[in-house]
């Protein structure tokens, strides 16, 4: 099953995540930053919600259940402008999305 991918579901993105798909297409000078900035909310919003999203997955991929707690996930872009590079499966790190704020936080020594 390795380097396998199965659907599991999709998102639609809002006018930032528009813009930001935008710029990642252009390929200009901020396009990474657009690219880190797309990558971080899909793995902060798989985060969210990912004990529920891996249930349901090896629920519909039974073939997984042993994987569970140890699935990659990742994500293709529909977005027209895009190369072929970029219209390849991106992984993420399913992580917390931390603000500026947390940022901060964390730097003065605080949780």
């Amino acid at each position: 099953l390795k380097n396998m991918w199965y659907p599991c579901g999709s998102f639609k993105g809002d006018e930032k995540s528009a813009a930001l798909c935008q710029n990642y297409a252009d390929n200009g000078l901020l396009s990474s930053i657009s690219k880190n900035q797309l990558d971080s909310g899909v793995g902060g919003s798989l985060y969210r919600d990912l004990a529920r999203l891996e249930e349901t997955i090896v629920r519909g991929y039974p073939q997984l259940r042993k994987e569970k707690g140890n699935l990659e996930f990742g994500y293709k872009l529909s977005f027209g402008g895009l190369s072929k590079e970029q219209e390849k499966i991106q992984v993420v790190e399913v992580k917390e999305q931390k603000g500026f704020f947390d940022g901060l936080k964390n730097v003065f020594g605080g949780n």
